[in-house]
């Protein structure tokens, strides 16, 4: 049998490891692997930055499956990132030719368990992960790599012929992992891209900050950057410490040295604050917490009786998250409180407020959603923005510094990472079909579990705040507005409209969302304009049609179905271009856990086998 696997990146060389496995049984496999950057992908290169930190601690990152793996599939364990470091990565990068080599021996010495590695360096784990599932290979099994980039897929009868700009390869099996993809601007990105080439001014387009042009933005000069998630540290890390800048550690905190080189940096998102950091990991191997307003037991009931919505679900996950906040924060301020009483009579309670009142929790400690989601909702034109931002830094600082299971807030929001099965069960179950249900995912709670529970390294925000009062950084607060006047680009807060700013730089920090309709990537344009692949849809609230962005698959076995909405047998398309039929794709695999993109790859390689079984038997 004859397998592509087409992008080298996680997503791929798990597929390719669990194939691998599977095939042990003495089949002749002859596997060929695409992707430009060789095995690690784009993302991982290791001619990147090594200032560009994962945001994952180096423990909980992982490309082997283990004991937990439910899926029923071969299980073979292997180092996590911080085990590879510290055992292999000194041999491996040695022998490998890297540029920066004693760059990355030094971090694999100094890397701990719950610090924070360069992308770079779990990219060389990538690719050590790649030789590495060559050991385990039978002589009946090969696998080829080219750095190409595959440009179309054809179908012939039960077979595939998978086409570069130089190589034809005839599959019978094919695996898309193409990761995040670029798309095509449309909309204000356009305008603002044609307002550009008109005045001379710069502007960057979504991408990934390592693939960004900086040097064109001079120093000194403003730059206006739009989002506050985890490219926005991308970015402030490459336009500050990347320019020669310094920090500094005193007895008052942190402080940043300029170098002079760096431009002056006006920031602002929708919400208007960054993403929050995580909290120092305290968490061991395998540890998870266990729900008890969503536990699947409960939620498989619900389902039974037809009462699972949308608005139920989150409902639930809004209490799990503030029964966890509470257990922390009674251990941390309020020791002498019966704990075990007060859940026990927080998980009946009614009227939240009335138990709160009744166990004396103070106001100021009490946790409130409508403040969380909008942190600046207090504030008015008339209120200093910035004298609230830098109390506001101090607060997330100093509770991540307590940890993920004794800060109070970090240990909260740190549980939504926990809980990420029982929203892919609402997902894999249709639950969220509905509009107001898909309102709920999509607009509600997925942009606020970004926010919460998907943020940088806690140094980073650190740095933010000691830029700040070094005046390299104006966070300008909430619902960034930019337009294009005389000339420039002009950016405010709504709230504080009358505090504007002008700019011949704009930066939009993050990457694009999955949108395949849009995608400039030649194999997904070939394949929705074939009709071998078709774009998922839903029904609004208006009974029209409109696209999620994922390519179309059928959710069980992540086969593509085309246009004609019959599933294309032995085309498989897994990861970041089905967003939107799945959740959160792009996380990192985080042992101990039974990860989903571990039990994606192994679904995808029992189907494979399924299928070759079910030939041989005719």
């Amino acid at each position: 049998m004859k397998i592509v696997i087409i992008g080298g990146g996680p997503r791929g060389l798990s597929a390719l490891e669990r194939i691998v496995e599977w095939a042990r049984d003495e089949h002749v496999l002859q596997i060929t692997m695409f992707d430009p950057y060789g095995p690690g992908g784009k993302i991982w290169r290791e001619t990147q930055p090594l200032s560009l930190m994962m945001n994952t601690v180096a423990c909980q990152v992982t490309l082997f499956t283990d004991e937990t793996l439910s899926t029923n599939g071969p299980v073979a364990k292997g180092p996590n990132l911080y085990e590879w470091a510290k055992e292999y990565a000194e041999d491996f990068i040695e022998k490998s030719p890297v540029e920066q080599k004693h760059c990355f021996l030094l971090e694999s010495q100094n890397l701990t368990p719950n610090a924070h590695c360069s992308r770079a360096f779990y990219g060389l784990y990538q690719k050590w992960f790649y030789a590495y599932v060559q050991t385990r290979m039978t002589e009946q099994t090969s696998v080829t790599f080219f750095r190409d980039t595959v440009k179309a897929i054809k179908k012939d009868e039960e077979k595939f012929q998978v086409y570069t700009q130089s190589v034809e390869i005839t599959a019978d099996k094919v695996i898309m992992a193409l990761g995040h993809q670029e798309n095509a601007l449309v909309g204000k990105e356009l305008e603002l891209a044609a307002y550009a080439g008109e005045h001379r001014l710069f502007y960057s387009s979504p991408k990934n900050a390592a693939d960004a042009n900086l040097e064109a933005i001079k120093p000194k000069a403003p730059v206006i950057i739009r989002g506050l998630g985890l490219s926005f540290f991308d970015y402030l890390t490459l336009l500050t410490t990347g320019r020669g800048g310094k920090y500094e550690e005193t007895e008052n905190g942190l402080i940043y040295r300029p170098s002079g080189e760096e431009p002056k940096i006006i920031a602002g998102s929708t919400r208007g604050f960054p993403y929050h950091p995580r909290g120092e990991n305290q968490k061991e191997y395998g540890v998870e917490y266990q729900p008890i307003f969503l536990k699947m037991k409960r939620l498989n009931k619900l389902k039974r009786k037809g009462l699972l919505s949308g608005e139920l679900f989150f409902g639930l996950m809004k209490k799990e998250v503030q029964l966890v906040y509470y257990n922390a924060l009674i251990d941390e301020k309020y020791s002498e409180l019966d704990k075990d009483l007060f859940i026990k009579e927080f998980v009946k309670a009614k009227d939240l407020e009335g138990l709160l009142n009744k166990y004396d929790i103070f106001k100021s400690d009490r946790w409130d959603w409508k403040l969380i989601e909008e942190p600046d909702r207090l504030l008015t034109e008339t209120d200093s923005f910035s004298k609230y931002l830098e109390e506001y830094l101090t607060w997330i600082l100093a509770d991540a510094k307590k940890g993920n299971l004794t800060g109070p807030f970090s240990t909260a929001v740190d549980s939504l990472r926990d809980l990420r099965d029982e929203v892919r069960f609402m997902l894999d179950n249709q639950l969220f079909s509905k509009p107001e249900d898909r309102k709920w995912l999509w607009k509600w709670f997925t942009p606020l579990n970004n926010f919460l529970s998907i943020g940088p390294p806690l140094e980073r925000i650190a740095e933010l705040k000691a830029l700040v009062l070094a005046g390299i950084v104006t966070l300008v607060g909430s619902q960034l507005t930019i337009e294009m006047q005389d000339g420039y680009f002009v950016s405010y807060s709504k709230k504080w409209p009358k505090q504007k700013y002008q700019a011949h730089f704009l930066i939009e920090a993050r990457i694009h969302g999955t949108n395949n309709s849009l995608s400039v990537n030649p194999l997904t344009q070939q394949l929705i304009r074939d009709g071998l692949a078709g774009l998922d849809n839903f029904e609004t609230e208006e009974q029209q049609k409109e696209l999620s962005g994922a390519l179309s698959v059928e959710p069980q076995s992540n086969q593509l179905i085309n246009l004609a909405g019959e599933i294309n047998e032995g085309l498989f398309c897994y990861g970041v271009p089905t967003e939107g039929i799945h959740w959160l794709t792009a996380a990192a695999s985080r042992p101990g856990t039974n990860p989903w993109t571990l039990r994606e790859a192994d679904g995808i390689a029992r189907e494979i086998f399924r299928e070759e079984k079910k030939q041989e038997q005719n």
